[in-house]
């Protein structure tokens, strides 16, 4: 049972030195508010936004204490008996108590846990949304990942938060884009990755014409769009490099010194086997 007794014994100071205390205490805390709320972001990284709420907060009870208790000569008294333990705060003590209980009560605690939202970008700025893929992150020894959402976020709830501030690893997996650990800082809530172009996948193209061409030293083989180009053997076998992955559909080109003599589109799966087309 908690009571507040108005009974105000005499006050070991004069006045006048509870108002000094007042002044200097209203200062102190004037300015380590100010300074609290300049530095909330750089608290809530290091995850000690609650330690110094709370320091700010018992400044202010005792600033209470003795404006209210010297300066106002207000008096207040807290009893309580709970389960056989018997306590009692009286004059600036109880008013600080109060206070201070009632910040704890009013302001909840920050959540031990936190959701947050990874938003990758392309470092080439083509695109202003990655919409497609996934991002997995390195909790230690909880490794998560999550798919990227058509807004261009993947999202991750429930992260502990003693990771609040601290650097974790962070592995895009997005096609086109190169597939390697980052280590990142969580600053917040959202955190940013930027992904980088991977090169584009290289696959040896091989096959024959059939039948053999007589003036294979003269045909060069190409792809659409794509530079370089490839020769012919005497027995009309081709070997070189294009641009893609087997699957891929790519218009393959054959000239003969400058006359197309052979224009199709091929699948990357395999020796091609073609036929020019002459007329």
């Amino acid at each position: 049972m908690t009571r507040v007794n108005p009974a105000q014994p005499d006050q070991p100071l004069p006045t006048a030195s509870y108002v000094r205390i007042a002044i200097l205490l209203g200062v102190v805390c004037i300015g380590t508010l100010c300074l609290y709320v300049f530095l909330i972001p750089w608290l809530t990284e290091a995850g000690i936004q609650n330690q110094v709420f709370y320091l700010v907060l018992v400044l202010w009870g005792l600033f209470c204490a003795a404006f209210l208790n010297g300066v106002m000569r207000t008096y207040a008294r807290v009893r309580q008996d709970y389960r056989g333990i018997k306590w009692e705060l009286g004059g600036p003590a109880a008013i600080a108590f109060l206070l201070v209980w009632g910040g704890f009560r009013l302001v909840p605690p920050t959540p031990e846990l936190f959701d947050l939202t990874v938003r990758p970008y392309g470092a080439d700025g083509v695109g202003s949304i990655i919409s497609s893929g996934k991002i997995t992150i390195d909790l230690d020894n909880d490794r998560r990942s999550e798919a990227i959402s058509s807004k261009g976020e993947a999202d991750f709830k429930g992260i502990p938060a003693k990771f609040r501030g601290a650097t974790v690893g962070v592995l895009p997996q997005v096609d086109g884009y190169k597939q390697v650990w980052q280590r990142l800082k969580l600053k917040g809530t959202v955190l940013d990755v930027t992904l980088q172009r991977a090169p584009p996948p290289v696959t040896r193209l091989t096959g024959s014409i059939i039948p053999p061409p007589k003036d294979w030293a003269r045909l060069r083989i190409m792809v659409d769009g794509q530079a370089g180009e490839g020769k012919v053997d005497e027995l009309g076998r081709f070997d070189f490099q294009v641009n893609g992955r087997d699957g891929d559909t790519i218009r393959l080109k054959i000239y003969d010194d400058t006359k197309l003599v052979f224009d199709d589109y091929q699948t990357l799966s395999g020796p091609l086997t073609l036929t020019l087309h002459r007329k």
